[in-house]
């Protein structure tokens, strides 16, 4: 092998290689191309001919193989800290419909509660229904690139998926990226416990509650996390597990309340629009929808726990979990704006009397949800700014295992500080929302188009055989999934500016 044969080796910009894999045993077997970091058509300058063609003999193919397993081995150590614990074996794992049910429980959430709001604010039914629709199955379509993409190179999170599929310095975006969704998502969760306290405050004791000090939301929201979010900062993700059930189950207690209330209740409703839309206006979904099927970045730790390690099992989980989260959203979308109309609040759980029984558990039930799913998502923004960290300052695994423990528990503290004073001063949780759903379509749309080009682009290289039409129609869908991507940010930041600059005037619960 050449000197610059072997430097291009080094530098990690192989884009494809035809190697060995070996066994337990030491055995050998042929295995498919293993898709390397970054992109098709790196040449030897010596030959004047792609480099990957250049690999015929053996000694080359187990150079490469050994500085492939290198670099696997060198990932593992990086992505460690961020990757979910596992009660499972290594010859263990869960079902299919195991995962179904945490997928559906990274999804669903607290954009339930601004989907009837959204739906007024799109022009009505008949256009909320329309735009819920094309952008979930664009959810729906990043999801099976994301299950196939994963297959492909055995990857354990997101960040290391876009590291496989792109590059090194996507991968350091892709990890910011979710740092800051994860952040602004905690003071979300806190603006919710905030909102349940003044709307069992304002029922039971009367619209002047937080004038007494003790039953002001800033009091409220900073004693309850105080005391019930902060000891779990510190904690180990697997040690927060088994309260996922309980918040699914609160999700579809919520659901069934929206409904009941819809035919029991005697509420004031404001005027329903069927379809009343500026082309402009039917956009407006869009943060919400991308905030509320967000669960593409815990896609890729679930799928590496699925027993039947494959792309299509996980396949049939994703649809399985979207459809669950459509009919959840288009339930409560639809029932909660048919009840209130133009007068439903950005938080709709706000608008119902929460001095009725049904109403008061839902209220406790999404309180409770909100404290439990708080300390994951910490977890996960303090593991990536902490493998931001070790980059940055080039740790070596010594080092980086030597200062964990007082990096996580500074983390940890200064996230937990930061995040109760920007919950505080936040205007309102339809702000906090249309900022969030701009992040999330770089989940949903942007960086799985990369994946998608990326995957076509080594395919095509490995294969050495010119372009087909279905390779074709997958570059053109990785571009559609970009160029919708970049859509759905900037309107959504836009549309979270404006709601800074200028905020819905929404009657406070306390006078």
């Amino acid at each position: 092998m050449s000197e610059n044969s072997e430097a291009g080796v080094a530098d990690g910009v192989v884009a494809a290689v035809v190697a060995k894999s070996r066994n337990k045993s030491g055995s050998s077997s042929s295995v498919g191309p293993v898709v390397g970091l970054v992109t098709p058509h790196v040449h030897d300058p010596n030959h004047n001919h792609n480099y990957l063609h250049s690999l015929h003999d053996e000694d080359d193919l187990a150079l490469l193989a050994d500085q492939e397993a290198a670099y696997d081995e060198h990932q593992e150590v990086l992505f460690a800290s961020c990757q979910l614990s596992s009660i499972y074996g290594e010859d263990s794992g869960i079902t299919w419909g195991k995962a179904m049910f945490l997928i559906v429980n990274a999804a669903l959430g607290a954009g339930l509660l601004n989907f009837p709001k959204a739906f007024h604010e799109s022009g009505g039914i008949v256009s909320g229904n329309l735009i819920h629709i094309i952008f979930t199955s664009f959810a729906l379509g990043s999801l099976i690139i994301i299950a196939k993409c994963s297959n492909e190179h055995n990857c354990k999170t997101y960040q290391e998926l876009v590291l496989h599929m792109c590059s090194p310095g996507w991968s350091m975006v892709t990890s910011i990226c979710i740092s800051v969704y994860c952040f602004i998502t905690c003071i979300t969760f806190i603006i919710i416990i905030g909102d349940q306290f003044d709307r069992v405050f304002a029922s039971f004791v009367g619209k002047d509650f937080c004038h007494t000090w003790y039953l002001n939301r800033k009091f409220t929201m900073t004693a309850s996390s105080l005391l019930l979010i902060f000891p779990c900062c510190f904690k180990r993700i697997d040690g927060l597990r088994f309260m996922s059930y309980v918040g699914v189950m609160s999700i579809w207690y919520l659901v069934a309340v929206i409904v009941a209330e819809f035919y029991t209740g005697s509420y004031k409703t404001g005027p329903v629009v069927i379809f009343d839309a500026h082309w402009t206006q039917l956009f407006n979904v869009v943060p919400t929808i991308c905030f509320g099927y967000q669960c593409h970045v815990s896609s890729v730790p679930i799928y590496s726990c699925v027993k039947a390690h494959d792309a299509t099992s996980f396949i049939k989980a994703c649809i399985a979990a979207i459809v669950a989260c459509f009919l959840v959203y288009t339930v409560s979308a639809n029932y909660g704006y048919l009840t209130f109309g133009s007068l439903v609040n950005g938080d709709v759980l706000l608008s119902y009397d929460a001095r009725k029984p049904q109403v008061l558990i839902g209220v406790i039930l999404l309180a409770i949800k909100s404290w439990t799913t708080y300390p994951i998502l910490l977890f996960c923004v303090r593991e990536a700014m902490g493998d931001l960290y070790i980059q940055l300052r080039s740790l070596s695994p010594a080092e980086a295992d030597a200062t964990e423990s007082v990096r996580r528990k500074l983390l940890a503290l200064l996230l937990w500080g930061s995040s109760m004073l920007m919950a505080i001063f936040a205007p309102n949780l339809n702000v906090v929302v249309k900022l969030l759903g701009s992040l999330a379509a770089f989940f949903i749309f942007v960086f799985p188009g990369m994946c998608l080009l990326q995957f076509v682009l080594v395919r095509n290289e490995v294969n050495g055989s010119r372009r087909t039409i279905r390779e074709a129609g997958l570059m053109l869908i990785a571009a559609a999934y970009i160029v919708v991507g970049i859509f759905a940010f900037g309107l959504a930041f836009v549309l979270g500016v404006e709601h800074i600059i200028h905020p819905d005037s929404v009657k406070p619960l306390c006078k």
